[in-house]
């Protein structure tokens, strides 16, 4: 009788434990369903009641399960079966699945109606949960008659509700922001998706908020600057804009700006991105591990999507600094049913700086630089199941200098040079897209896309001496259009499988370079000469299948197939691209992930081996240049720490390249036009890459921020370059720490800092020099070991900033922020050139190596309000 007591006390404690604990542990032996619903009982203290005749014949495997909820034991066990169980208290009964039933709809913001991408919504009784697609859909198939459903959104109230279902249902969600009164300093959220349940890798979304928190260059915020301060992710040259993603070049990053692609999105010749950040709604990042509905580029997806426009009442921003002014208005043209968006920015260098430049220069006539950008969009809901999107974009860069050289002796009064150079790039981007629900489970976005880049200079040079005059002309434009569309398909089965698939087709066309050359002499033709490569034409084709499937609870699965094609110059070429992930979890909670894609690119950008200028050439590939292509290996881990108040995630990769291009030794972009012939100048060959990427991220609290580190290698051999040794990239840094932190100081006092290190980036020097004859004349002749033989300075910079917030009494927020760039004054090199070689006969000589700087200490103040 003792021991039975003791035995009852024992299992009652057992049950106690469990129930404060809320988790437990227990090992299932391979049995029979009946035997594991008792071994169940014994360690829970539930009562399990159940029709003898449902169980029979049902065996389950033999497992053990640490740390998990009762409720979720039995899901597992009952998995496969046709069975469910309903809980009351501790009573637990047994009844057959009921038929699965869909939940669907869209997501939405609760002031503005904008579509939410990215929402969390999780059924916890069933262990199940699904994401928002891009337009803020969901679906969510469970065999229940109620559904117990959790919503979370970063910077969006959770939501947790219980839903009664009869049969599948349309519901429409609505998420209220976190309030912007300031009462609160503790920021909290929740991830879109926790870091070790995602079976994508080498993916990092970026809140907008982010950007607005990082210091500014004279500011503004900028898009990719905060981007560059990721692993993998390097900048190039001081001060630019360009993304270095993994050891590839800026070409190999596909931009899409709300589905359509743009180039050269840069202002002040790479300084500035083009991108207003008071239009946009999401970032998302790719750096490999690549979804098979994305492709035409090695390196990197940057998907960007603008903001629809707040269907509930009007809004605006505007915001003034050393730089440029911006204006953003939206709101509903008819309530709930369209809303429009449009937001300008418009820089004024010239007004400041022609008044210091025409002290300098008496000579100056005029100096105009200057650039704009303006993004506009209308949504309109037809109805539930139907959604259309009419966006455009304007971007454009503007530089025009004209000096005036007059003589100062009283004889050549007569006598002047008047040089004009006029510069002008941009981008101009118009998409229709339409959204349509088919069913519950099935969703569909169709796509109409028109974009066009181009590059003109003109420059002119009018002389008039002793009587004589002499004009000369030259006009240079380069571009590419692109017209299409697309289709995409998304279904979802079940909450932990989703099938995309889809098509697209695209219609290119490529101006190499134009240049047109016009020389007067006294009013007789000298020369009138044309050279232009000629307009290339292309079509390309894709058509791509993608899964992704959570097979079982550790090991969840994305694969896909995309196909491309690119007919061009009588010449097709086809490419099969295989693309797989997977995540498998570990004990302790922590991600094993891995990840293989190929990628091809019709593409090519033939660049200066400098910085990323508008002047770089984009080409297709052609009869005689084959189309670059990429093979992308990477594993890593991931896990969210301390109660998910830190995410931590390691990765390393290793990717080849093939048929890569760079001008040949002593080619450049004029020399390919003057020619005629552009594929002439290039050598093709081949690339690697390979590195090891640490990123500790603090989402959430009053310091929020991460630690980002890559320690990576770069490589090119090619045929015709650097006598066809390989050779370390120009965008080889061996290490690059970023260090990225804001600190809510008080409700409306926030301060920033990021700090940057950079291994020194290789560069081409001459290691000796000989003297040539050259007909009658000496010349001295630079000698190469290599291209990209030395390094010189390492690139360290640290950047502080503060934003004070307010929210005056009429509901206005305005914000003042100042910034201070290369805080302690380090001296970068912006750019490099050899100055002089010093030496004789006795003594080597030794190069001298000129170096400029283009950002030292810069201090800046902008001023933004919200309405």
């Amino acid at each position: 009788m003792r021991f039975y007591l003791t035995c009852m006390l024992f299992l009652c404690c057992l049950g106690v434990s469990a129930r404060q604990s809320g988790k437990i542990s227990i090992t299932i032996p391979r049995t029979t369903l009946d035997t594991a619903f008792r071994l169940l009982e014994t360690k829970t203290g539930w009562h399990i009641s159940f029709e003898s005749s449902r169980v029979k014949h049902l065996n389950v495997a033999a497992r053990t399960f640490r740390d998990m909820t009762p409720e979720a034991v039995l899901t597992s066990l009952l998995a496969g079966t046709h069975l469910s169980f309903r809980k009351s208290g501790m009573n637990v009964l047994i009844i057959p699945r009921p038929p699965a039933k869909t939940l669907s709809g869209f997501v939405s913001d609760a002031g503005s109606g904008e579509r939410l991408p990215g929402v969390t919504l999780a059924a916890p009784d069933f262990q199940q949960g699904t994401v928002t697609n891009n337009f803020g859909f969901y679906s969510l198939s469970l065999p229940a008659d109620s559904l117990r459903l959790q919503v979370g959104y970063m910077g969006y109230r959770r939501l947790d509700t219980v839903l009664f279902l009869r049969d599948d249902a349309h519901l429409n969600l609505m998420l209220e922001p976190v309030t912007q009164q300031l009462h609160e300093i503790t920021v909290k959220g929740t991830a879109a998706e926790s870091i070790e349940e995602s079976s994508q890798m080498s993916r990092i979304t970026l809140p907008l908020g982010v950007v607005g928190s990082t210091p500014r260059i004279l500011g503004e915020k900028d898009l990719f600057k905060t981007l560059q301060l990721l692993p993998g992710v390097k900048q190039g040259t001081e001060g630019t804009s360009a993304l270095l993603v993994r050891g590839g070049t800026p070409d190999q990053n596909l931009i899409l700006l709300d589905g359509a692609p743009m180039y050269n999105p840069m202002h002040l010749l790479g300084v500035f991105s083009t991108f207003n950040t008071a239009a946009l709604k999401d970032v998302t990042l790719y750096k490999g591990a690549f979804p098979a509905r994305f492709g035409g580029r090695l390196s990197s997806i940057v998907d960007i999507t603008t903001k629809d426009g707040n269907m509930q009442q009007m809004h605006g921003e505007a915001g003034i600094g050393l730089l440029a002014a911006s204006l953003s208005v939206e709101g509903p043209i008819k309530k709930d049913r369209t809303s429009f968006i449009v937001s300008a920015r418009r820089s004024y260098p010239d007004l400041a700086a022609t008044f210091f430049v025409k002290r300098n220069d008496k000579g100056l006539e005029k100096f105009k630089s200057y650039f704009y950008d303006v993004n506009a969009k209308i949504h309109h809901r037809i109805s539930d199941r139907d959604q259309l999107y009419f966006s455009l974009y304007s971007g454009r860069d503007q530089l025009h200098i004209r000096t005036r050289d007059i003589p100062d002796k009283e004889e050549q009064k007569d006598d002047y040079s008047v040089n004009n150079t006029n510069v002008s790039w941009g981008n101009h981007i118009a998409s229709f897209r339409w959204n349509h629900v088919f069913s519950s489970r099935l969703f569909s976005n169709a796509m109409l896309i028109g974009s066009r880049y181009q590059f003109k200079v003109k420059n002119s040079l009018e002389e008039m001496y002793n009587g004589s005059y002499f004009s000369d002309r030259l006009d240079l434009h380069t571009g590419i259009e692109d017209y299409g569309g697309r289709m995409d398909f998304d279904f979802r089965p079940k909450p932990s499988h989703t099938i995309r698939f889809g098509t697209s087709a695209m219609y290119r066309v490529f101006s190499p370079g134009v240049m047109r050359q016009r020389q007067e002499g006294s009013g007789v033709g000298v020369l009138d000469s044309t050279n232009a490569n000629e307009r290339v034409r292309g079509a390309e084709f894709d058509l791509y299948a993608e899964d992704d499937w959570e097979l079982t609870r550790r090991l969840k699965v994305n694969a896909g197939l995309h196909w491309s094609g690119f007919a061009v110059q009588g010449r097709f070429y086809n490419s099969l691209q295989p693309r797989l992930s997977a995540r498998y979890m570990l004990p302790g909670n922590w991600a094993l992930k891995a990840s293989y894609s190929r990628m091809t690119q019709f593409i090519h950008l033939l660049a200066n081996n400098t910085i990323s200028l508008p002047t770089d050439l984009w080409v297709p590939a052609t009869k005689y240049i084959r189309p670059q292509q990429a093979d992308q290996y990477a594993v890593g881990v991931a896990k969210n720490l301390f109660g998910g108040k830190y995410e931590f995630s390691a990765e390393a990769y290793y990717k080849s390249m093939r048929n890569v291009i760079e001008y040949k030794d002593g080619m450049g972009y004029i020399t390919s036009i003057r020619d005629n012939q552009w594929e002439q100048s290039i050598a093709v060959g081949k690339g690697s890459a390979y590195g090891l990427e640490l990123l500790l991220k603090k989402p959430t609290g009053r310091l929020t921020g991460w630690i980002g580190y890559t320690l990576g290698w770069s490589y090119r051999q090619l045929d015709g370059v650097s006598m066809g040794k390989r050779f370390p990239y120009k965008y080889d840094r061996r290490h690059d720490l970023h260090i990225l932190a804001a600190y809510k100081l008080r409700k409306n006092i926030e301060l920033t800092a990021s700090w940057t290190y950079q291994s020194a980036a290789p560069l081409t020097v001459s290691v000796g020099q000989y003297m040539s004859i050259y007909g009658s004349n000496l010349q001295w002749i630079s000698q190469v070991s290599g291209r990209n033989n030395v390094r010189l300075l390492p690139y360290h910079r640290l950047d502080l900033g503060v934003n004070f917030t307010k929210v005056k009494k009429n509901g206005m927020i305005r914000t003042w922020n100042i910034s201070i760039l290369n805080a302690y004054n380090q001296f970068n090199p912006f750019f490099a050139t050899e100055a002089a070689w010093r030496g004789d006969e006795r003594r080597p000589g030794k190069v001298t190596m000129q170096l400029s700087n283009l950002m030292p200490f810069m201090p800046s103040v902008s001023y933004q309000l919200k309405w």
